[in-house]
């Protein structure tokens, strides 16, 4: 490691303050509107304040109270920053991982993450309502609806975001480096948007499902869907978790193998689908304990059940933190800062580097 890759370390918080909003952004087309929180660096008089339990941001979602590492609405620094548009899981919301985009603003970035209506928690939460009323939604065409409509959010929501209509100003936000990102479904979310959109350069899915594991017995219309023949030039790094009872790592396996270069793929020992979430254990253990509250009655909530390990058995939360942000951050700095500290992590030894900062990785090479 050179000396200046050695001062180069993406896992410490950056150097600016992280402001936060909340804009809904609505879709004519679709007759869709969509509540987006977007991060950004803060001025200096915001300093510390990001992470100050008086002044830090609390929100409530749903049964689930909590908050996030930055300042509602604060003054956004001068500048002219990447863009990264990030996609939820499977009944999750905007801020689940609010951690890795809080991290991004940090060092520099604008971050936007919308919630994709009908497969957020709260959704699920009313859906099970209208089960125990007796009046059950039609699930088969929600997914269908779903699975349409995730894809055309990001699309959408990249629209808005090098347009006039944000509430930030345009001239800091730079339209020719943009990222995605995405968690479990949203991994998927971000390839399929990635191999149709140009505009992007650098694409992070994290646990991502749509790719074929050895035990399918039926085709998966999510990897049936998804064409990663790009024919533009697009940097892939997946994050997976060797443990993940939810999404085959074996899949994943295969989504890499399926994609063009520039790629990598790192795989987090001893961890479960849940680590990358910023209440990491809470929601491993409500999964665990409630599986058919997510899953219905699926082969997935039976296979949570015999599977799933309790998080004590796992590497911690900690550890499953640092591994998104750091190496999410460098993937980042890589291509669409074009960074050369972090572009020689990937072409270096992974294991290595990654254990310096106490994380425990396999780096995945064909």
């Amino acid at each position: 490691m050179s000396t200046d890759q050695a001062k180069y370390n993406p896992f410490n918080r950056g150097p600016f303050p992280v402001g936060v909003l909340t804009q809904n952004f609505h879709d004519p087309k679709r007759d869709r509107t969509l509540p987006t929180e977007i991060w950004f660096p803060a001025t200096d008089e915001f300093k510390n304040k990001d992470f100050d339990e008086a002044t830090k941001d609390k929100y409530v979602m749903g049964d689930i109270s909590s908050s996030q590492n930055a300042v509602r609405d604060a003054d956004i620094r001068e500048g002219f920053y990447p863009l990264i548009v990030f996609s939820h899981g499977h009944g999750a919301h905007r801020l689940l991982t609010s951690h890795l985009c809080t991290h991004l603003a940090s060092h520099g970035y604008i971050v936007a993450a919308p919630d994709h209506l009908g497969n957020t928690y709260l959704d699920l939460l009313n859906y099970k309502e209208q089960f125990l009323n007796g009046t059950p939604p039609n699930l088969e065409e929600l997914d269908k609806q779903i699975f349409v409509n995730r894809p055309s959010d990001i699309k959408f929501i990249i629209d808005c975001m090098t347009s006039d209509k944000i509430i930030i100003p345009l001239k800091m936000i730079d339209v020719n480096s943009i990222g995605v990102a995405g968690y479990s479904y949203g991994g998927w979310t971000a390839l399929m948007v990635a191999s149709t959109d140009t505009r992007i350069s650098a694409v992070l899915p994290i646990a991502s499902i749509g790719g074929n594991s050895p035990d399918l017995k039926e085709p998966n219309p999510f990897s049936q869907f998804l064409n990663l023949n790009w024919k533009h030039n697009v940097a892939t790094l997946y994050l997976a978790a060797q443990n993940d009872t939810i999404v085959d790592v074996r899949s994943i396996y295969d989504l890499f193998k399926r994609t063009l270069e520039p790629k990598s793929m790192v795989v987090l020992n001893h961890a479960d689908h849940l680590h990358f979430c910023k209440e990491a254990e809470s929601t491993h253990n409500l999964i665990q304990q409630q599986p058919e509250l997510f899953f219905g009655d699926s082969p997935l909530t039976k296979l949570i059940k015999e599977k799933m390990l309790p998080f004590d058995k796992l590497c911690s939360a900690e550890e499953g933190h640092a591994f998104i942000q750091g190496l999410g951050l460098a993937h980042m700095d890589a291509h669409l800062k074009k960074n050369s500290n972090a572009l020689e992590i990937f072409s270096g030894d992974i294991f290595d580097f990654m254990a310096e900062n106490n994380v425990d990785v396999l780096h995945v090479k064909l």
